[in-house]
């Protein structure tokens, strides 16, 4: 998550190294499979004695979402999106992105794959500039 806290980062540039880090990290052979933040969320611990596991894991989603927003936020800010993107929308999906790239990796979908669907969800921070008349905004 630090690349997205870095504001000498551009906001794109900084939600792009968080993406394609994970990706990195989560394909890597020496690293587990998945990540213990995004898979403890589809596993429903029952019981007390999970309870506060729960609320761990959940608070850092919750941290990770509030990050990524402000992040955005920056971006609607400085001109890199559009004045009137919907910061929760683009969160929500930046985020549920994320949080999918573990799965995606436990079901085999190479890094590469992977790679090329973030640059995917990455081109909506370039749609304000195509669709504005005139020069383009660098």
């Amino acid at each position: 998550m630090r690349p997205v806290t870095d504001e000498a980062l551009s906001p794109r540039e900084a939600i792009a190294r968080l993406l394609h880090g994970s990706i990195d990290m989560q394909t890597d052979p020496s690293h587990p499979c998945g990540c213990l933040v995004a898979l403890s969320g589809t596993v429903q611990a029952h019981g007390a004695e999970h309870a506060g596991v729960r609320e761990v894991v959940a608070a850092r989603r919750a941290t990770d979402r509030a990050r990524i927003a402000a992040a955005v936020a920056r971006g609607v800010a400085s001109g890199e999106l559009a004045h009137d993107t919907d910061v929760d929308a683009l969160t929500t999906m930046i985020h549920g992105f994320l949080l999918g790239i573990s799965t995606q990796v436990c079901d085999g979908i190479p890094a590469q794959q992977l790679h090329r669907a973030a640059d995917t969800l990455l081109e909506h921070w370039d749609a304000p500039r195509r669709n504005t008349p005139g020069p383009q905004r660098a």
